[in-house]
């Protein structure tokens, strides 16, 4: 069994990366969030078994996980908690806290550095560079085969969990199963926009003034010119 595992962070952009991935027809996608594949789950010989888990754990790039391939995606972070707070109505708990971001992106810098076997890491920006260019390039070196079908979302039905029905008018965001499967069967673009920035200023100070999301994200003060940070 060819085992994928996609992780990353809260509103990072694992969901419509899984729902991509698994477009494609050797690619059998688990809807559910999971961290683990069953291994009694019965696939054709030479397809491939995705899953993905919205949190990015230690134990994934050790023994525990070494045939997984991993695909780790980090988000900036103002896009991130702008959709938090409208999700948890300015009140995020601490599992989805500013704190626990900074630390799954120093994994992503941990592993940027020293890349472990099989693993690719992808920030959510660049998914969208050069026709999908980057994506492309994992999935290449996966060895899955596909087209340019696979980035058309008009041409699927992506689930988020099992049983949630995909509405034609835009739900509310606090409607979060409802408005996230909507979200992810919209078009494959990417919906950071500094017009829907959502923060307030101790979110704002703490995000812009930690070094490790600076590495990440060299530029992410310029997004407040005016702001006193």
């Amino acid at each position: 069994m060819n085992k994928i595992l996609i992780c990353g962070f809260p509103h990072c952009g694992t969901t419509i990366l899984k729902s991509i991935i698994g477009h494609i027809d050797d690619v059998e996608e688990i809807v559910d969030e999971t961290d683990k594949i069953d291994k009694t789950i019965d696939v054709e010989e030479g397809k491939y078994i995705l899953c993905k888990y919205p949190f990015t754990l230690k134990k994934f790039f050790e023994k525990e996980y070494d045939d997984y391939i991993k695909i780790f995606i980090i988000r900036n972070p103002l896009f991130v908690f702008s959709s938090l707070n409208k999700r948890f109505l300015n009140k995020i708990p601490f599992g989805h806290s500013i704190d626990r971001y900074i630390q799954t992106v120093k994994l992503f810098i941990t592993y940027r550095n020293n890349l472990p076997a099989n693993t690719f890491l992808i920030r959510y920006e660049d998914l969208f560079e050069n026709n999908y260019q980057n994506i492309r390039n994992i999935l290449d070196s996966i060895g899955l085969k596909y087209t340019d079908k696979i980035f058309d979302n008009g041409k699927y039905i992506n689930k988020i969990i099992t049983g949630t029905e995909l509405l034609n008018n835009k739900p509310e965001n606090k409607d979060h199963e409802r408005f996230r499967t909507w979200q992810i069967n919209q078009p494959f673009v990417s919906n950071n926009d500094n017009t829907q920035i959502y923060l307030s200023k101790v979110q704002i100070k703490k995000i812009v003034n930690t070094n490790e999301i600076k590495e990440i994200y060299p530029n992410i003060r310029n997004a407040f010119p005016a702001f006193n940070i």
